[in-house]
């Protein structure tokens, strides 16, 4: 662990040389890759991925999302999205010289390689068609956009090897994330109080104007977020796997219950519909893993924070409750639906493989805020198709770890990564996940998770639900399962 941990080190001091070197703009793409390479190879003796990928979360969470390392990467050199392109570069010089011992025919591995090709093809799409500037610029940094994405997914179902491990991340995904909710809490509570501000250290710089939200009098919080939205729906995800290890945690569970807490507490703050529409799926599927009781339990300390919340923050929750009861008069809804009457013209000779990954940018066009129509706009029906196919395989393989599971932990911990799964999915109807690093990110990290686990578990015999049930714990600390 500790030479994992110099490694990041060195990794991080690497990325923030690049941006003083003088490169020109031309030359930068093909710096950044060799520089990955070479990250890659100095990790490939730790050969630990959680500590990759631990690094990632910490920038990912710790460092707001619109800030970049100076220099001629813009956009793309996000110390996050840097590290990410490492983990890419890990995972495929540790397959080629065979330091991981991947399963073959993995289903993720197999819904990961669809999406790239689906990218891929619609990347193709693209320069088949007059482009404005805008676009073009758009369609090459999504490139490495998707590249990014792909370093977290492959490294988490390949790398992470161990259950151990696999639970060791999870555990500091949760941990990082109830940091960065507490960082929310923070700016909503002290109006003086701007974590941006906070950290733009030498070195970084913004990508994008740093825009402040504010709605009904009262201002929306994002913490290391881009956005008040991203906030919210990455919080309300990370409530199944927090009430997890509130549940199975051997040790220090009081700071998974800080972290549920704080979680719980930051979602109304960022007045969201979608952050409470991804927190009621996201429990409603965890909830499947529970006994009555457990379930009774979630009920009554639900009521009960909310009755305490309403106390301490008088009017949030009305706001919030007007959110939905005047969902059919909300300007921002109409405006949307009004703007999908275009989508068919927009897609007319470009339906199977899309109009060009990247390409629909809102400068351009307009603002969808929905990730699965841009999907169909960018990559058409086969982007379409592999986009929702990353979701069902990810669920598909965390149910199976539910399924096949030899003790009530290892159950709990596949169906909560089903619920954060699912939750993402479904707020993605309502937001463009993928043009946010944070939610992003942890989609294909979580899948990625349910896949290692998965390869796990995958020659053991599905447990059946009876047996299950009866297995199953209440709201309550376990005190007999197998350790981790």
């Amino acid at each position: 662990m500790p030479f994992s941990l110099g490694v990041g080190a060195v990794a991080l001091g690497g990325f923030a040389i690049l941006p003083f070197t003088d490169l020109l703009p031309g030359r930068a793409a093909a710096a950044l890759l060799v520089l990955g390479l070479i990250v890659g190879l100095l990790t490939l003796s730790a050969r630990d991925a959680c500590s990759v990928l631990t690094w990632l979360l910490v920038l990912l969470f710790l460092v707001p999302q619109p800030f970049v390392l100076v220099g001629p990467l813009k956009s793309v050199g996000s110390p996050a999205g840097l590290v990410a392109l490492g983990a890419l570069a890990i995972w495929a010089a540790s397959r080629v010289l065979g330091l991981i011992e991947a399963p073959e025919l993995h289903p993720v591995r197999w819904a990961l390689l669809g999406f790239s090709v689906a990218a891929l093809a619609s990347y193709g799409a693209g320069l088949t068609r007059d482009l404005t500037t805008g676009e073009a610029a758009s369609m090459d940094r999504v490139v490495f956009q998707h590249l990014a994405f792909l370093g977290v997914g492959l490294l988490a179902v390949d790398g992470l090897g161990s259950r151990e491990r696999i639970t060791t991340l999870l555990q500091r995904l949760v941990l990082l994330g109830g940091v960065a909710a507490f960082i929310g809490i923070l700016e909503f509570v002290f109006s003086g109080f701007d974590f941006r501000s906070l950290m733009l250290l030498p070195g970084l710089t913004t990508s994008a104007e740093l825009d402040s939200y504010s709605r009904s009098g009262f201002d929306r919080i994002a913490a290391g977020a881009s956005h008040p939205i991203e906030f919210s729906v990455v919080t309300a995800a990370l409530v199944p796997p927090a009430m997890h290890f509130v549940i199975h945690a051997q040790s220090g569970r009081w700071k998974y219950w800080l972290a549920l807490i704080a979680l719980l507490a930051a979602v109304p703050m960022s007045i969201s519909r979608s952050g409470f529409l991804t927190l009621a799926v996201g429990v409603v599927f965890y909830a499947a893993v529970l006994t009555n009781r457990g379930r009774f339990n979630v009920l009554v300390l639900g009521v009960i924070g909310l009755g305490v919340f309403r106390a301490m923050v008088p009017g949030l929750l009305g706001t919030v409750r007007s959110l939905f009861r005047d969902a059919d008069t909300d300007p921002s809804i109409s405006g949307r639906t009004e703007d999908y009457a275009a989508i068919p013209s927009l897609m007319q000779d470009h339906w199977w493989i899309g109009r060009g990954t990247g390409t629909f940018v809102p400068d351009v066009y307009f603002f969808l805020d929905n990730q699965y129509l841009a999907t169909l706009l960018q990559g058409g029906l086969v982007g379409l198709v592999a986009f929702v196919s990353l979701h069902v395989v990810g669920l598909g393989v965390a149910r199976g770890v539910r399924r096949r599971g030899t003790d009530a932990a290892l159950r709990s911990e596949g169906q909560a990564l089903a619920a954060t799964i699912a939750a993402v999915g479904v707020a993605s109807l309502f937001y463009d996940a993928f043009s946010f690093r944070q939610s992003a990110f942890l989609l294909m990290l979580v899948v990625g998770c349910a896949g290692a686990l998965w390869s796990i578990v995958r020659d053991l015999p599905k447990v059946h639900d009876d047996h299950i049930r009866e297995q199953e714990p209440d709201l309550e600390p376990e005190r007999n399962h197998a350790p981790v």
